[in-house]
Parts: structure tokens; sequence; C-alpha cells
């Protein structure tokens, strides 16, 4: 074998060599934006939920000489097993209320509550919704 043929052969063989690298690569940027969308749609679900009048933590006592002002929330994602198009997302909930005092210009974080919640998250735009929550199902009644 001559050298030209030698040196194509070469390079056939890295490419096909750097195919892979390259497909793995873009295939996990892939998941990684896939994953960050579907965690956005978790924290999206969990700030309104902190953000009523009604939320679970404003029914606690403030710490004293203070009021509840607002609360911070947070989601990170476990797992995702996709279902088709839709995605079921194990995701922690962390959601830091604050509280003020009266005068309403000393905001201090209040200790944090953390939840494991199960979603099913079907596409919507170029994000995501809420299909279904099975929380109550998936982590507690079995």
């Amino acid at each position: 074998m001559d050298k030209k043929h030698k040196l194509v052969l070469a390079a056939v063989a890295a490419l096909l060599a750097a195919v892979p690298a390259a497909t793995l690569v873009i295939q996990d940027r892939l998941e990684t934006a896939e994953r960050e969308s579907l965690e956005q749609a978790a924290l999206k679900i969990f700030q309104r939920d902190a953000d009523l009048a009604t939320a679970e933590w404003r029914s606690y006592e403030p710490p004293a000489d203070k009021v509840w002002d607002k609360a911070i929330a947070r989601a990170a994602i476990s797992d995702v097993e996709m279902q088709g198009d839709r995605a079921k997302v194990w995701v922690n909930e962390f959601t830091t209320p604050y509280a003020t005092d009266l005068s309403g210009k000393d905001t201090q974080p209040t200790e944090p509550y953390v939840s494991s919640h199960v979603f099913i998250l079907e596409p919507a735009g170029d994000g995501w919704r809420l299909a279904k929550d099975l929380t109550k199902s998936e982590l507690y009644d079995g």
C-alpha cells in the first residue's frame, strides 16, 4: 500500500472514531438541555404554589416579631423517565420562606422546607406543562 492510501485510510479511521464521540457529546448536550427545561417547568410549578396566599408555608407561625413576606422555590430533578413525548420526573422542591419585621425593611430567610414530587410533564410550546401530579400515589401509597 502506498503512502497516499495509508493516509486516506488513517483519515477515514480517525473520522469514524470521532463520529460516535461527537454524537455522544451532542446527545449529552440535548439531554442536559431537556433536563434543564424539565427542571425549569418544575420550578415554575413550585414558585407558583409558593406565591399563593394559601401556600402551606404561610400556615405556620412566623418567627417572633416577624410577619411572612415571600418564599423562593428551587427545584432539583433526581430522575427522568421519558414515556413517548411525556416525561415522568422525580423532583425535589426546596422552598425558603422569608419573614420581615413589621416595617417590612428587614427581610430574612427562615428554615427552608424540602419535599419530593413525581410529575408527568408534557410538551407545551417551547417548554413543559404539568399533565399529572403522581406524588401521593408514587411516594406515599406504595
